[in-house]
């Protein structure tokens, strides 16, 4: 099915979503060129990651508020000079906690793209093919996860360090100005009071816990690749590992998108059990050969779980509240993400990343948790 803008709509999306996944791991090549320290590098790429995650659902709420086009430009602009004083600290050497605290800065006024995105599809499309264009929404944000690492490893092998910042920040703007001068911007104003308890009900509480599950998985998977491999003595396989894990997620997403519409709730409660299913051979068996074709089939139940839960809140959120549901559902991800890599990383420590392994599988069976729960204690039957 055509539909006007589409194909614009999606171009500007995934362009500007790259700095999503360039720009924490280009901070860590700028910050450990002129520090020497990994540590310090670590820590203002988490900062502007976790920055980010707070900030999605406030960014989100001016959004629905005040439209796309001023709330969205306004963060960009200043994105754009959070990014400019970063560049300048990092070229001066200044210390450690000044790169930091203007790393945090451009995490806070990062666009999100992805929402603004996903939106915009409600005012496009009909209630029944959103899953679809959900997916195409999800296989975006997989292609930005395989190319944007591998790009600014390309960059900082054969420019700078600071150069894949430079690149990130110039999407971040062609795709904010791109995806905001498209026609049919949503309507933007005043929160009716009644219908935000409205959002607080429809929203399920239990969705975000399962999204903030998924990104607890994805920051396992990114610890234990990195320390397993090592350990094996195949430390340059987790460059083939990374790409075929996103590429899988990006396989079932397309899948899910052919599927098409049925059942919201439904839908969702299953991808939470199909996450854990996927995850099981990931925990167990040895050699580098079993460990990628797990890891592989572990991508598989990645995007399934993020479309049905952002699918289930377009549906049922009030369209004045929508952009700051769907960046809640994105803060939650990030949450996570940065929970399961720091509990994961402990673990790796104390029991070595062989056994730690099982916490991906257990960070997993979070989400099919809380569905059993929510399906005991009588939840919501949800909507179609």
């Amino acid at each position: 099915m055509r539909i006007p803008g589409a194909r614009p709509l999606l171009w500007f999306g995934l362009v500007g979503r790259f700095p999503n996944s360039m720009y924490p791991v280009g901070l860590v090549f700028a910050v450990e060129a002129i520090t020497g320290s990994y540590g310090v590098a670590g820590t203002a790429s988490a900062g502007f990651s976790l920055a980010g995650a707070v900030a999605k659902p406030i960014g989100g709420r001016l959004v629905d508020r005040y439209g796309q086009r001023l709330a969205a430009r306004s963060l960009l602009v200043a994105f754009v000079g959070c990014t400019v004083g970063l560049l300048m600290a990092i070229r001066a050497m200044a210390t450690p906690g000044v790169i930091l605290l203007l790393c945090v800065a451009a995490g806070l006024t990062a666009p999100n793209i992805g929402a603004l995105t996903r939106v915009r599809w409600t005012r496009m499309t009909e209630a029944r093919d959103m899953p679809r264009w959900q997916a195409l929404e999800s296989a975006n944000d997989e292609i930005n996860f395989i190319v944007g690492p591998t790009a600014v490893s390309a960059m900082a092998a054969w420019f700078t360090a600071s150069a894949s910042l430079v690149a990130a920040t110039a999407l971040a703007v062609i795709g904010t100005l791109g995806v905001t001068s498209l026609p049919g911007e949503p309507h933007a104003g005043r929160v009716n009071r009644r219908r935000a308890k409205k959002w607080i009900e429809a929203t399920h509480f239990a969705v975000l816990g399962s999204v903030g599950g998924l990104g607890m998985v994805l920051g396992g998977v990114t610890v234990t690749v990195v320390a397993y491999t090592a350990e094996l003595g195949y430390p340059a396989w987790s460059a083939v590992i990374f790409p075929l894990n996103a590429g899988a997620s990006f396989v079932a997403a397309l899948l899910v998108g052919r599927i098409g519409p049925g059942h919201l709730v439904s839908q969702q409660r299953r991808a939470t059990f199909w996450l854990v299913l996927v995850l099981l051979p990931y925990s167990f068996g040895d050699g580098i050969v079993w460990f990628t074709v797990t890891a592989m089939i572990a991508g598989l139940g990645t995007s399934p779980s993020l479309i049905q839960a952002n699918s289930l809140a377009v549906a049922t959120i009030p369209p004045e509240r929508r952009t700051e549901a769907l960046s809640w559902i994105a803060a939650a991800a990030g949450i996570g993400l940065a929970a399961g890599s720091a509990t994961t990383g402990l673990l790796v420590d104390a029991i070595g990343a062989d056994a730690a392994r099982i916490s991906v599988t257990a960070f997993g069976a979070c989400p099919a948790v809380i569905t059993v729960a929510m399906i005991l204690t009588g939840g919501r039957k949800g909507h179609q």
